[in-house]
C-alpha cells in the first residue's frame, strides 16, 4: 500500500525515494543542528511507518553553497566502493532503459519472444537421449571405458540373454517344474509381427554333444531316476569320459558336424531333457531325487551344476537340496546380422547395440508372455528381464512423469494467480499468471532447442528440469510484481506505463541478475564435471536458467504492461473483453495480507533482543548437528537406482538380488599379443598371484583346463609344447565338452575347424571371482590390486582387468571428488559473482556464509533421509547451492540498498519488509513445484524432492531468519554511505523525474518500499 504525506513549501511535482532522498540542481546544505530539528518535526507529524525516514523540509535555496571537503572524502572512497557505485548505477541504468523499451513496444517484445523461442526449439529436430548407464554415469576417459570399448571391438557377442525368475515356496515340486514346462511352451508358441517371428527363428543355436551311453562294468557308478536312460552319478571326477578323448580325431569331428543344433534356453527342464511326457507325469520326491543327482544336461550334453539354476536353496542334515525359494530360466537369442545389413534395425536404449527389429519386437512380446498371470497358480510368481528391458523402462520413464508436469503447471497457475493479482475480478491477473509460466515453458523449449542442436544428449535426471525451471521463474515473477507495485506509489509514474517499467526494471533487474547469474555461473562451472549426466544437466539447467531469466525480463515485462492496461480500464482479469463498469474493489481484497505480516509481525518479532539470541544459538545448534550428520554420511553409487521401483524390471532386480546373492562379483581379465607358449608360466604366476592376494576368491582359466586335457591325449607324449601344437591341440579342446564352454574366451583370426590346428590366436581372456566386498575401501584395494598385478607382469602385449561392477567401483573412486570439486568451484563462482554485482565484500561473506551452511544443511538432512553421495545427489547439492543463493542474495541486496537508516536494525526490517514477501512466496513456489515428486517411484526425482525440500526450507531459514539477525549486528553499510560518514551532508532537490534520472541511486529504495510517498517534495540525507 502507498501513504502519502504533503509537506508544505514544496511543489508537488517531485519525486522522492523511500528514504525521501531526492536530488537536482539545487543544492540546499543544512548543518546538524537545523538537520536533526527538522527530523524531529517530522517524525512527531509522520505515521509509524514514517519513522525510518530521515526526512528534512526546507525551503529554496538562495544561492550555491558548496563543501571544501568533498574533494578529499572521495579520496578516502574505497576501491570497493567506488566499484560498487559504478557496478549499481550501470546496471540499474541499463535496465531501466530496458524497461522503456520494452514498454514502449510490449506486442513487439512479445512476438519477438515468441518467434526467437520457436527458432530455438527447432534445434529439437535434432534431439537424442542418452539411456546406456555406462555413457551416462562415467566418465569417458576411465579405464573401465577403455576396456569396453575394447571389448566390444575384440570380444563382440551377438548374444542377447532373457531372464525369468520363478519364485514359490518351494520350486523343487512337480507343479512348480510343470508351471516351468508351460512357460517353456508359451514362449515356443510366440509369433510376433508381420514377419511372425518365433523363438525358432530367432535363438541362438549349439550343438547338442554326444553322450556316453554305453554299458560301463561298475554299476555303482549308475544309478536310475524316473528317467529311462541311464544318467552317470559324477562326470566332474575326470577328462576321460569326454568323448574327444576316446573317439579317433577325424571320427569325433565328423559326429560333431552332424550334431542338431538346438535353441540354446536353460533351466531345471534340462534335467528331464525337455520330455513333456516325463514332466507332466513327476512327482514331488521324483522332482527332488532327479536334481540331486543330475550332473548332466540331457539338452545338451554339457556338464552342468543344476544347483546355479537355484536360488535360497534348502539342505538337510546330510547335505542332500530338499527345497529351494527360485529358480532361474534363460532364454539366449541372436541378432539377425542380415536384416542389419539390410537397415531393419533398432537401438537398444540400454546397450546402445543395434538390435534387428523382429527381435526387438519379440523381446517385448516375450515380457508379456512371462508376466501374464492368468492361468498361473497364485502362489507361484513369475520376473521377467529381457535385454531390451532396462532401455525401454528407461525410456518410459523419461516421459511417465509427465502427468506430474502438467499437474504441477496447473497448480503453479493457481498458486500464482493467487499470489500475483488481488482477490476481485479486475485486480486478479490469472491470463499475466498463465503468460508468466508460458515463459517458462519457452525456456525449456530454448534449452532443449539449444543443447539438443549442438549434440547435448538428453540424460534421465534432465526430466527434473522443467520443475527446477518453473520454480525459478515464479521467484523472478513475484520480484518483478513487487517492483512493479511499488513503482505505481510514485504518482508521477502513476499511469505511465513507460516509465513504471523503468523504474521497476532499475530494481527488479539488478536483483534477479543477481541470483540468475550466479545459478548460471553455478551450473556453468559444474558442466565441466567428468560425469557425463551431471555435464549434460548442468547444460540443460544453465541454458534453461538464462533463458528463464531473459523471458522474465522481457515477454514477462512485456504482458505485464499489458495487463496492467486493462487493470486500469476495469476490464475483467480473466476475460479481457468484459468490462466493469463503475467498479470499485472491496476493502479486503486491496490488503496484501502478507506484506502487513512481514511489516508489522515478523520483522519487529525478530528484532527483539531476547529473540536474536534465541535464532543465534539456535542456528548454532542446527550447523553443529548438521556437521555431525554429514559426517554420517556414505558414499555409495548404484546405476540400478535408477530403474523405476514400480517397473516389472526393478522387481526382477529385487527377486534376482533376494534368491541370487553372488558369492563374487565377476569379471575378466584380457591379453593380446601375447607370446605363447612361452608366456604361460607367467600366466600361471599371475593365477597363484591373484589366489593369494585375498581379493579373489577362483580363477578358471583355459590353459589350465588345457593342460589337464593334454594329459590324456597319448600322442602328445612327453612332447616339448610349441606354439603349432598349442594350436592343434586347442582345435579340438573346443569342441569337446571339457573345454567348450571356454570357445567364447577366444578371438581367433580365422574360423575354427575341429579337423584342423585352431586359427591364430589374436586375444584371449580368463575369468576371475572376486570375494564379496563390503565398503567402499574393500572395493578399492581390489581394484588396485588387481590392476598393480597386471602391470607388474613381465610380458608384452595388451592386458586389462574388467568386470561390470568395476564401473560402480571406479565411480565411487571418482564421484566424492567430483563432489568436493563442484562444491569448492561453485562456491569460489557465487563469491565472486555476488561480490561483483552486490559490490559489498562483508555481504558477499554473509551471502556465502548462509550458502555454505544451507548446504551442510542439506547434507546432514541427505543421511536422515536414508540417501547417499551418488551422481543425482551430487547434481541435487549444486542445486541447492544456487537456491540458497537466491534467497540470501535478495535480503543481502535489499539492506544495502535500503539507505539513509543509521540504526541496522530499522535498515533490516524495512529491507526484510519489502523484499521478504517476495523471496518466501519465491521459496513456497519451489516447493510446491516438488511437492509432486514425493510419490515418483523414480530415484532421480524422489531423490530432487528430498534435497529440494530440504534446500528450500534451510534456504528460507537462513536467508529470513539468521542472515537478517547478521545483518542487524554487524551489516555493511548502505551503497554510497562513504561520503556521509565525514562530510556534512549534502541535500539535493528534483524537481521532476526526468533530473532525477541523473542521480540513478535515487530509485534504488523505492523498489521494494511498502510506503512511498509521492505528492510531497522531501529532502533526505544525500548518501
Amino acid at each position: 500500500m502507498c501513504n502519502t504525506t504533503t509537506n508544505t513549501g514544496m511543489p508537488q511535482d517531485a519525486t522522492s525515494g523511500v528514504d525521501g532522498e531526492i536530488s537536482g540542481d539545487n543544492e540546499v546544505v543544512t548543518d546538524d543542528s537545523s538537520t536533526k530539528k527538522a527530523e524531529d518535526e517530522t517524525r512527531n507529524s509522520s505515521s509509524p511507518e514514517d519513522h525510518d525516514k530521515v526526512v528534512v523540509e526546507v525551503e529554496p535555496d538562495t544561492g550555491p553553497r558548496t563543501h571544501s571537503k568533498t574533494h578529499s572524502s572521495k579520496k578516502r572512497e574505497s576501491c570497493l566502493s567506488r566499484t560498487s557505485r559504478w557496478v549499481t548505477e550501470t546496471l540499474e541504468d541499463f535496465f531501466e532503459n530496458h524497461g522503456i523499451r520494452v514498454a514502449s513496444h510490449p506486442s513487439l517484445t512479445a512476438a519477438l519472444c515468441m518467434l526467437v523461442s520457436t527458432l530455438c526449439a527447432l534445434g529439437t529436430l535434432s534431439f537424442t537421449t542418452e539411456l546406456r548407464p555406462y555413457h551416462l554415469w562415467i566418465p569417458q576417459d576411465s579405464e573401465f571405458i577403455k576396456v569396453l570399448n575394447w571389448q566390444s571391438e575384440n570380444f563382440p557377442s551377438s548374444y542377447r540373454r532373457h531372464m525369468a525368475v520363478l519364485e514359490t515356496d518351494n520350486v523343487l515340486t512337480a507343479r512348480s517344474v510343470q508351471e516351468m514346462w508351460r512357460l517353456h511352451t508359451k514362449v515356443k508358441q510366440l509369433s510376433v509381427g508381420t514377419s511372425h517371428a518365433t523363438w525358432d527363428a530367432l535363438c541362438a543355436r549349439v550343438p547338442s554333444l554326444p553322450m556316453d551311453e554305453e554299458p560301463q562294468t561298475d554299476d555303482a557308478d549308475f544309478e536310475y531316476g524316473v528317467l529311462e536312460f541311464r544318467r552317470r552319478r559324477d562326470l566332474f571326477q575326470t577328462q576321460t569320459e569326454d568323448l574327444s578323448l576316446k573317439l579317433p580325431r577325424d571320427q569325433y569331428c565328423d559326429s560333431v558336424f552332424s550334431l542338431p543344433k538346438i535353441c540354446l534356453e536353460t533351466s531345471l527342464l534340462e534335467v528331464w531333457g525337455l520330455d513333456e511326457n516325463i514332466i507332466m507325469n513327476l512327482t514331488d520326491e521324483q522332482v527332488v531325487l532327479d536334481v540331486n543327482s543330475a550332473r548332466l544336461s540331457e539338452v545338451f550334453g554339457y556338464k552342468v551344476n543344476f544347483t546355479k539354476y537355484l536360488g535360497s536353496v534348502v539342505y538337510d542334515e546330510t547335505g542332500r537340496m530338499v527345497g529351494a525359494k527360485a529358480a532361474m530360466h534363460m532364454w539366449v537369442s541372436q541378432v539377425n546380422q542380415s536384416a542389419l545389413d539390410l537397415g531393419n534395425s533398432v537401438v537398444d536404449q540400454g546397450t546402445g547395440e543395434l538390435v534387428d527389429k523382429a527381435g526387438f519386437d519379440w523381446e517385448k512380446a516375450w515380457v508379456d508372455t512371462i508376466l501374464n498371470d492368468i492361468s498361473r497358480p497364485r502362489d507361484i510368481k513369475v520376473y521377467a528381464h529381457a535385454a531390451s528391458s532396462f532401455g525401454t523402462v528407461s525410456d518410459e520413464n523419461i516421459w511417465g512423469d509427465v502427468k506430474l508436469l502438467v499437474i504441477g503447471f496447473v497448480i503453479m497457475n493457481i498458486f500464482v494467480n493467487i499470489t500475483l493479482g488481488r482477490r476481485n475480478l479486475v485486480q486478479q491477473r490469472p491470463v499475466l499468471a498463465f503468460l508468466g509460466l508460458m515463459s517458462v515453458g519457452q525456456a525449456v523449449a530454448v534449452s532443449y532447442g539449444l543443447c539438443s542442436l549442438v549434440g547435448i544428449p538428453y540424460c534421465p535426471v534432465n526430466s527434473i528440469l522443467p520443475i527446477l525451471l518453473v520454480g525459478l521463474g515464479v521467484d523472478d515473477m513475484f520480484v518483478i510484481m513487487a517492483a512493479w507495485e511499488a513503482a505505481g506509489c510514485h504518482k508521477d509514474v502513476s499511469g505511465n506505463y513507460i516509465k513504471r517499467a523503468g523504474l521497476t526494471m532499475r530494481h527488479a533487474g539488478v536483483a534477479i541478475t543477481v541470483t540468475s547469474l550466479t545459478d548460471v555461473t553455478a551450473f556453468a562451472v559444474g558442466a565441466s564435471t567428468d560425469l557425463p549426466a551431471l555435464r549434460s544437466f548442468c547444460l540443460y539447467a544453465a541454458v534453461g536458467i538464462f533463458a528463464v531469466y531473459l523471458l522474465q525480463a522481457t515477454f514477462f515485462l512485456a504482458w505485464l504492461v499489458r495487463d496492467e492496461s486493462r487493470l486500469e480500464n476495469n476490464k475483467n482479469g480473466l476475460l479481457w473483453c468484459i468490462t466493469h463498469k463503475n467498479w470499485k474493489p472491496w476493502g479486503c481484497s486491496e490488503r496484501d495480507l502478507l506484506s502487513d505480516a512481514f511489516q508489522y509481525g515478523f520483522c519487529r518479532f525478530i528484532m527483539y533482543t531476547p529473540v536474536r539470541v534465541f535464532i543465534l544459538v539456535g542456528s548454532g545448534f542446527l550447523l553443529a548437528f548438521s556437521v555431525w550428520a554429514t559426517m554420517n554420511l556414505h558414499q555409495e553409487f548404484n546405476p540400478m537406482w535408477f530403474i523405476p521401483q514400480s517397473s516389472y524390471l526393478y522387481e526382477a532386480f529385487e527377486v534376482s538380488s533376494k534368491h541370487f546373492p553372488e558369492a563374487g562379483e565377476r569379471g575378466y581379465i584380457y591379453f593380446s599379443n601375447i607370446t605363447l607358449p612361452d608366456d604361460l608360466p607367467e600366466l600361471n604366476n599371475l593365477i597363484s598371484a591373484l589366489m593369494e592376494s585375498q581379493v579373489v576368491s577362483s580363477v578358471n582359466a583355459w590353459f589350465t583346463t588345457l593342460d589337464e586335457y593334454m594329459s590324456f591325449m597319448p600322442n602328445l607324449g612327453n612332447m616339448t609344447l610349441t606354439y603349432s601344437l598349442l594350436l592343434d591341440a586347442l582345435s579340438i579342446f573346443l569342441q569337446s565338452s571339457t573345454g567348450a564352454s571356454y570357445r567364447n574366451d577366444f578371438s581367433l583370426d580365422g574360423v575354427l575347424d575341429c579337423k584342423h590346428p585352431a586359427p591364430p590366436i589374436t586375444s584371449f581372456r580368463i575369468e576371475i571371482i572376486h570375494h564379496p566386498t563390503n565398503s567402499r575401501a574393500e572395493q578399492t584395494v581390489a581394484l588396485k590390486t588387481v590392476k598393480n598385478l597386471l602391470e607388474q607382469m613381465p610380458v608384452g602385449g595388451y592386458r586389462a582387468a574388467w568386470a561390470q561392477v568395476y564401473s560402480i567401483w571406479e565411480t565411487n573412486e571418482i564421484i566424492g571428488y567430483e563432489l568436493w570439486r563442484n562444491i569448492i568451484l561453485a562456491g569460489i563462482v557465487v563469491s565472486i559473482v555476488t561480490l561483483l554485482l552486490l559490490a559489498s565484500f562483508s555481504a558477499s561473506m554473509l551471502v556465502l556464509g548462509c550458502v555454505v551452511a544451507t548446504v551442510i544443511g542439506v547434507s546432514g538432512t541427505m543421511w536422515l533421509w536414508g540417501l547417499t553421495v551418488d551422481t543425482v545427489s551430487c547434481i541435487a547439492i549444486v542445486l541447492a547451492i544456487g537456491l540458497s543463493v537466491d534467497y540470501a542474495a535478495h535480503v543481502a541486496h535489499a539492506f544495502l540498498t535500503t539507505r539513509g537508516i543509521a540504526d541496522k536494525k530499522k535498515r533490516v526490517q524495512k529491507a526484510l519488509a519489502s523484499v521478504g514477501p517476495a523471496v518466501l512466496l519465491g521459496g513456497l513456489s519451489t516447493l510446491l513445484s516438488f511437492v509432486l515428486l514425493a510419490g515418483s517411484s523414480s530415484h532421480v526425482f524422489a531423490t530432487f524432492f528430498k534435497v529440494f525440500v530440504t534446500a528450500s526450507i534451510l534456504g528460507l531459514y537462513y536467508g529470513l531468519v539468521l542472515l537478517p539477525v547478521i545483518l542487524s549486528l554487524i551489516g555493511p553499510a548502505a551503497y554510497a554511505e562513504c561520503e556521509a560518514a565525514s562530510d556534512p551532508p549534502d541535500i539535493h532537490v528534483t524537481s521532476s523525474m526526468e533530473d532525477s534520472s541523473q542521480h540513478p541511486q535515487d530509485y534504488t529504495n523505492s523498489a521494494y518500499s511498502t510506503d512511498c510517498d509521492s505528492n510531497s517534495k522531501q529532502i533526505s540525507i544525500a548518501s
